[in-house]
């Protein structure tokens, strides 16, 4: 059973469009939602409930002092692609947090990089169901080469949006 949460209505309203099309509006769209994620230009590729996968350009902007992408904006595409395809799965009375990650810096990247993160049906039913919970989200990192320079793991919780109100 497909989630109805207004993020994957959205993503949904724009099946019909070629898929440049369809990378532009999740890319302007999550940007607003995210404003750091529009700051940095991240990419979204494929958006479903239960796979993301976004790029990131190696530009100027994100680059560490000899020329690769910065440590942090590493980080940032695999939080991105994990957070979203939890994001995809809870309904709108909840809210999506980051519990933990952990990065390995395996080796120096080459140019651009590409995250994926997914979801088991069992992760997803879980979010679907229950009012909180934390799971790990399964992300590979990959560079213009196809290797992983790192290696993540991401905790991802979810809980009542009223839950956070009473404390």
């Amino acid at each position: 059973m497909a989630q109805n949460n207004r993020l994957s209505k959205l993503v949904s309203s724009t099946s019909k469009f070629p898929q440049s099309i369809r990378t532009a509006l999740w890319s302007k769209a999550f940007g607003k939602i995210v404003p750091m994620v529009g700051s940095a230009k991240i990419r979204y590729l494929e958006v479903s409930p239960s796979q993301v996968t976004v790029s990131l350009a190696n530009h100027k902007a994100m680059q560490n002092h000899i020329g690769q992408l910065h440590a942090c904006a590493m980080a940032l595409i695999a939080e991105t692609a994990t957070g979203f395809v939890t994001a995809m799965n809870v309904p709108d009375s909840a809210i999506v947090l980051i519990k933990s990650f952990k990065i390995d810096f395996q080796r120096p990247s080459k140019g651009a990089m590409q995250a994926t993160a997914t979801l088991t049906a069992e992760q997803q039913h879980l979010m679907r169901t229950t009012d909180r919970g934390e799971t790990l989200v399964q992300v590979t990192v990959t560079d213009e080469s196809g290797e992983a320079p790192i290696q993540c793991e991401m905790l991802w919780a979810w809980v009542k949006k009223s839950y956070l109100k009473k404390k």
